[in-house]
């Protein structure tokens, strides 16, 4: 055979076997990133993290903030020693929402004894008229660990009150009677509800914290509520004393004060 025709017979092959090897090497170096991706991340903190929870207060499992207040939450880490890793780069940590609202993350810190870590964050944008809850999320190259998503109790003050009072036939009170007043609120989902009652002249009637009155003697007395979260939220409503008895409306209708 000649030199020439052996030489071409031998080409194919020796491409052949070339392009295997080449695919070979492809698997291999493919295999080797997965199995050097595989250990980097056994080697992550996320990965080593078997749970991260919401540490309850007073037995209620929910995140209190009043805005724009900094709040304190304590999360629970196991295993423990991983808590200092999570607090040591807060950029790591970010808190998720749903229904509105922000909590900025300003500090952290972790007891790695007990497993303990404790964020301080800023809350904002949360509104009390809507279930609110969060979530804390831990990022790490690209990988991320999320918590179960807590409630969010929204401390809300009053903006305005009004005094209920049942009606009489008459719409004067009794002497010797007791009627029972109430503190109406705006918003209607205010969190924050005690208030102090007051009477400008206690000779003709007494009120007392309940918002119980009593009348004592004839007279025109003027009634006061005033919300202890926000005392610039005040009502005020004036009522006739007389002697006798004075049947209450059927039904009891009330009737809102005026500040």
């Amino acid at each position: 055979m000649k030199k020439t025709v052996f030489y071409a017979l031998m080409m194919p092959a020796l491409l052949l076997g070339t392009v295997s090897c080449t695919d070979y090497q492809d698997d291999i170096d493919k295999l080797t990133a997965e199995n050097d991706a595989l250990r980097s991340y056994n080697n992550q903190t996320i990965s080593r993290l078997n749970s991260v929870v919401f540490q309850t207060v007073n037995g209620e499992n929910k995140i209190t903030v009043d805005q724009p207040n900094a709040a304190t939450l304590v999360y629970e880490v196991q295993p423990n020693e991983l808590a200092p890793t999570l607090a040591a780069d807060i950029s790591r940590l970010t808190f998720v929402t749903q229904n509105g609202g922000a909590l900025a993350i300003t500090a952290a810190t972790a007891d790695a004894t007990n497993g303990t870590l404790t964020i301080t964050a800023t809350p904002s944008g949360f509104d009390g008229s809507k279930a609110q809850s969060a979530s804390l999320v831990y990022t790490e190259n690209s990988r991320s660990y999320q918590t179960a998503y807590s409630p969010v109790y929204v401390v809300t003050r009053p903006t305005a009150l009004d005094i209920e009072i049942a009606t009489t036939s008459s719409g004067k009170y009794a002497v010797g009677e007791k009627y029972q007043l109430k503190a109406v609120f705006t918003p209607t989902y205010t969190t924050e509800k005690e208030v102090t009652w007051s009477v400008d002249d206690t000779t003709l009637a007494t009120i007392d914290a309940n918002g119980v009155l009593t009348p004592v003697k004839n007279g025109t007395v003027v009634i006061t509520c005033t919300s202890k979260a926000n005392t610039a939220v005040t009502s005020s409503i004036s009522i006739e004393i007389t002697g006798g008895n004075i049947p209450l409306n059927e039904g009891g209708v009330s009737q809102g004060g005026a500040e």
